[in-house]
């Protein structure tokens, strides 16, 4: 959960700054970009982070349980098999190392999307983004003087959460490797908290008619955190798979 606190925190510098920021603005249309609306917005779009990584964590689990139990069902097929699935622990180790690694190679192409080498991911989810889009241009027409109320603002968020998001992607990846739904829900939790500092203050720039100029920097910034949390985590698929040696802080293990 520390290497998607990391990415949610270092990662949303480069591209919540710059992908989220329109989003802001649409929000601030029905009053949703300060005070406790916009702590409702926030709230929402964590929730739906954690439903996501929910889903990804049963996803995950259900998947490495039925490499276990063709793990077991080769073991009884023959002698000649037994070996091959002796071990629940090896079968989740090449499913948890293989899911680090293909994380790893997501987070280098999104650094590189966030320094324009390379299009963006979230252009495979252009339709599903351009109908997004439309659905939050609707919702957002400001139709009375009067703000949204808590569950408008609430709503607005969770429909915020589902924006087709490469960053989003690379953490439900990791939730979906923690091998279950709590764990997997927790983990996207942890990385949604990870992003409210930056989008919170997405939320004050949008205020600002120069909100595109204003954070130039912090691409290059998240590229080379969002590189960093890639070369972690493929240390860590290696280290699964025994390639490298784990490496600890004391109780903390990096990778």
């Amino acid at each position: 959960m520390i290497a998607v606190f990391v990415l949610g925190l270092t990662g949303s510098l480069g591209h919540c700054a710059t992908m989220c920021g329109g989003v802001a603005v649409l929000l601030a249309r029905r009053g949703v970009a300060e005070g406790w609306h916009w702590l409702l917005a926030q709230f929402g779009r964590v929730s739906s982070y954690a439903i996501l990584g929910t889903l990804a964590g049963w996803a995950g689990q259900g998947l490495a349980q039925g490499m276990d139990m063709g793990g077991e069902h080769a073991a009884h097929s023959g002698p000649m098999l037994e070996t091959a699935g002796s071990s629940v622990l090896a079968s989740l180790g090449v499913w948890q190392g293989g899911l680090a690694l293909v994380t790893a190679v997501l987070a280098f192409y999104m650094a590189l999307a966030m320094l324009g080498r390379v299009p963006s991911p979230e252009l495979v989810f252009v339709r599903v983004t351009r109908l997004w889009g439309k659905l939050m241009r609707r919702l957002t027409i400001q139709k009375s003087i009067e703000q949204a109320g808590p569950l408008t603002a609430f709503g607005l968020g969770m429909a915020w959460g589902f924006l087709p998001c490469g960053l989003v992607l690379a953490a439900l990846l990791v939730a979906a490797a923690a091998g279950s739904p709590l764990l997997g829900g927790l983990t996207m939790l942890v990385f949604g908290l990870s992003t409210l500092p930056l989008t919170w203050g997405m939320g004050l720039l949008a205020r600002r008619p120069d909100w595109q100029t204003a954070v130039p920097h912090l691409r290059l910034v998240g590229a080379m955190a969002v590189v960093l949390f890639g070369v972690q985590m493929s240390l860590r698929g290696l280290a699964i798979w025994g390639w490298v040696s784990h490496l600890h802080v004391g109780s903390v293990m990096l990778w």
